[in-house]
């Protein structure tokens, strides 16, 4: 951890991004204690900000109590790991279909915002989990339904405490953002909602295969 400097964004929000981020890169790997007392030292700042900053971990299902005033990093398992894609190719497959019915201004959404996340920075295991979910949180984003989007946030902020966004960033040379997602974006422009929610399923079944040290099956 390092010293937080004052700045536009929150001592909260600065504290929850440093803790999520040895999350994400597995500095802070399943079972690793986060205490808030020694937080709050570590980036000079009080407890009342690592104290927010956990309680959204927790809420987020990142992290869970562990003692007092401490909590531990939660382990994901296999069969929990399958839940949750079980659970995206419930929403996301079929938020791309209806993109794909409407068309119109939903597809557009979907295709400018990829434009926009094809340039930006992953360069930080954060930054990569951040990127990729945008683009499939807009394909639901386009259909301005706030339930939808809830469960979609729960799902993916779960999935902060798997190791896999670190090991992405390490293996640039083996992940192209850009190639794999734009068939996401051209089934969204496709008129096809057949075509959409399948594109999107087998999306889905490849992330799960990214979770190799996990052991798990693709959800099928």
């Amino acid at each position: 951890m390092k010293k937080i400097e004052f700045a536009r964004e929150t001592l909260a929000d600065a504290a929850y991004a440093q803790i999520a981020e040895g999350i994400l890169t597995h500095d802070l790997g399943p079972g690793s204690r986060l205490l808030m007392d020694d937080l709050a030292a570590q980036m000079g700042i009080s407890r009342t900000p690592v104290r927010e900053a956990l309680h959204r971990l927790e809420m987020e299902r990142v992290i869970e109590p562990g003692g007092r005033r401490g909590y531990v990093v939660r382990a994901l398992t296999d069969a929990e790991l399958d839940k949750q894609y079980a659970a995206r190719g419930a929403i996301e497959p079929f938020a791309l279909a209806e993109v794909a019915r409407r068309g119109g201004a939903a597809a557009k959404y979907v295709r400018s915002t990829f434009e926009e996340l094809v340039s930006a920075p992953q360069t930080t295991a954060m930054e990569v989990f951040l990127v990729n979910k945008a683009i499939h949180r807009c394909t639901v984003e386009a259909l301005d339904n706030e339930y939808l989007l809830s469960m979609f946030d729960v799902i993916w902020q779960t999935a902060m405490a798997t190791h896999v966004w670190g090991d992405i960033l390490e293996s640039r040379t083996a992940v192209d953002f850009p190639e794999m997602h734009r068939p996401i974006v051209e089934a969204a422009e496709s008129g096809d909602p057949e075509l959409a929610s399948k594109v999107a399923f087998e999306h889905i079944r490849a992330g799960r295969g990214l979770h190799a040290n996990h052991g798990g099956q693709p959800v099928a």
